[in-house]
Order: C-alpha cells, then structure tokens, then sequence
C-alpha cells in the first residue's frame, strides 16, 4: 500500500529540478569571490530561461566550466 505518493508529469519534474538547482547554486549570486561564479551565474540564467526553449523538459542545461 503506498500512501502520500505524488506522480509528477515530466514537465513537473524538470521544473523541480531546475528549481533545486536554483536553489543549490545560489550562494554562488551572493558571494562575488565564489570559484566559478560566472559560470554559475551563467547556467543560473539558462535554467531560467530552460521552460521556454524547445528543450524544455527533455534536455537539462549544462553548466560550463572553463579551465582557464
């Protein structure tokens, strides 16, 4: 028997998982000496923007990070 179980549609889940991501990455919007912050800052911006594009749900951002 299973009770309190909650089935999302794929749209809800990725939804909760960019939100979980939002959420995970923002100490990286506050603090200005945060290792990689623009590229944190730049994959905030592309889960932000992610419903909207044609990828949305299927294909989750990748954040970028460079070796320099």
């Amino acid at each position: 028997m299973m009770i309190g179980m909650t089935v999302l549609s794929p749209v809800q889940a990725a939804r909760k998982w960019r939100d979980e991501e939002l959420l995970r990455t923002d100490v990286a919007a506050t603090v200005s000496d945060f290792p990689n912050a623009d590229a944190v800052i730049a994959y905030r911006q592309l889960l932000r923007d992610w419903p909207s594009t044609s990828d949305f749900p299927d294909v989750r951002p990748q954040m970028e990070i460079s070796n320099e």
